[in-house]
């Protein structure tokens, strides 16, 4: 009898050993909207076998609030994978030497300039930053083309714009930093800071400006998108398209280090960074960009060629943003 319960007991442990490589868990914390993530999460699941146990943020602290638990967490990791919706944030983690290397067989048809060369991250699926206009209220012709024409005294109170302390309004902000250099941030945050009126996040910003509320708006493609897909009177133009250009935003993806499942989060990302998962992307409400040039469009989305994009490159930005946060913060948060 007890070498018959013996066996038994080898048997159902070599079983859990065999459905741990299939049923097993990885913990990803993700700015993404769950909306998109988490169909996204259903499909990589029924690929891989994978348990994914997603974090969100919420939508005024998008990637500041992961950045600063995953930095708080450290060196007890409790995740294994940051799959960001835009990059500073992942980039600032790498730079504290927070991220693992990992060279993922599905990122090698993805452009360089979205890979990391110690293949700490990789990007895929952008987004931009633009201004948005109510189309009931502002003709194509008048909504401006660049920065400048947004200090215009005519749109003084008629502009809306998320808090600059987080997500891709803090990411634009050190690009802004870096493009300009301290004097002429200075100033255009000081213009800004008279014109525009402040909302919590990108989407209310669009939403507000759909709604009349405000006729112009800074915001990201793709809540601009999701209100076009619906038929609302908004229409947008990339920021900056007759100046300096505008901020493309990848997603990014890193493994974190020490990482409680590395091996799951590896076959995570080697699911995530395929290309059917980018033309998903593309072909949901948020419409993002592929970054590979081969993988299939919707109709009207175009391509990234077609964007006039800051001359930066994402390092140099991500390295701007807590500077630029501070000059933001004296002259926009405490005036």
């Amino acid at each position: 009898m007890n070498r018959s319960i013996a066996w038994t007991a080898l048997v159902v442990l070599g079983f859990l050993i065999c459905a741990g490589s299939v049923f097993a868990e990885v913990i990803v914390y993700t700015s993404v909207d769950e909306i998109l993530s988490s169909r996204i999460f259903e499909t990589i699941e029924k690929r891989t076998g994978l348990d994914i146990r997603p974090v969100y943020d919420t939508e005024a602290t998008k990637t500041t609030g992961l950045y600063l638990r995953i930095l708080q967490e450290h060196p007890n990791t409790r995740a294994d994978v940051f799959w960001n919706s835009e990059f500073s944030r992942t980039l600032l983690l790498q730079k504290e030497g927070l991220l693992a290397s990992y060279q993922s067989p599905s990122a090698e048809s993805i452009p360089e300039r979205f890979r990391d060369p110690s293949s700490e991250w990789t990007g895929f699926s952008a987004r931009a930053r633009v201004l948005c206009y109510n189309t009931d209220l502002v003709e194509p012709s008048e909504a401006p083309m660049e920065a400048r024409g947004l200090l215009d005294p005519k749109w003084k109170g008629k502009v809306a714009w998320a808090n600059p302390m987080f997500g891709t309004t803090a990411t634009h902000c050190g690009a802004l930093l870096a493009l300009l250099g301290e004097p002429g941030y200075r100033q255009l945050m000081q213009g800004f800071d008279r014109q525009f009126v402040r909302l919590p996040g990108n989407g209310q910003v669009a939403d507000l400006v759909a709604r009349g509320r405000f006729e112009l708006g800074l915001t990201d493609t793709d809540d601009v998108w999701r209100l076009m897909l619906e038929g609302q009177p908004i229409e947008m133009v990339p920021y900056d398209q007759a100046g300096r250009g505008t901020l493309l935003i990848p997603n990014t993806v890193a493994i974190l280090k020490g990482a409680p499942h590395p091996e799951d989060a590896r076959r995570f990302v080697d699911a995530l960074l395929r290309p059917e998962i980018e033309e998903f992307i593309a072909n949901s409400t948020s419409r993002q960009w592929p970054v590979r040039s081969e993988v299939p469009r919707p109709e009207g989305l175009g391509g990234l060629d077609e964007v006039k994009s800051i001359g930066l490159t994402y390092r140099e930005v991500a390295d701007s943003v807590d500077q630029a946060l501070e000059i933001a913060r004296e002259i926009v948060l405490t005036q």
